[in-house]
């Protein structure tokens, strides 16, 4: 009889992992026009963006965007080189529509961006003492 409670009990915490971890993968995709859009939103705060600027930087994001995306094939992860060369060719464009001083922002920005994103790819998360 224990056996047979202990055997129903397990099949349903299983079953309450395997919901619960659904729930946490299925991440929506953003489109192309929203992640465009996040990142002028994200620009103009930085850089304080002009009106014609930010319509620049949208339109040269969202080109960028959708470009990335016809190359992705779904169901394969994509090809990094491609995604580099369309990012570096984005980041120019970018550059180009900012002043002097917006474009220094905009390098220390990008360059603290990355140095954000390979900590946490490689795990080094930093635990916080006060929160432990």
């Amino acid at each position: 009889m224990r056996k047979l409670i202990f055997t129903a009990i397990l099949f349903i915490s299983m079953g309450t992992m395997a919901i619960a971890q659904d729930a946490n993968t299925s991440k929506t995709r953003k489109t192309p026009e929203e992640k465009a859009q996040q990142l002028t939103n994200t620009l103009e705060k930085k850089l304080t963006l002009t009106a014609d600027q930010k319509s620049k930087i949208y339109t040269i994001s969202l080109d960028g965007m959708k470009q990335m995306k016809q190359n992705q094939v779904k169901g394969e992860r994509p090809d990094r080189e491609v995604m580099k060369a369309e990012m570096e060719k984005r980041d120019e464009q970018i550059s180009k529509v900012l002043t002097d001083d917006q474009r220094k922002v905009y390098q220390d920005w990008k360059s603290e961006k990355m140095k954000s994103m390979k900590n946490n790819r490689k795990g080094n998360h930093k635990m916080n003492p006060d929160k432990v």
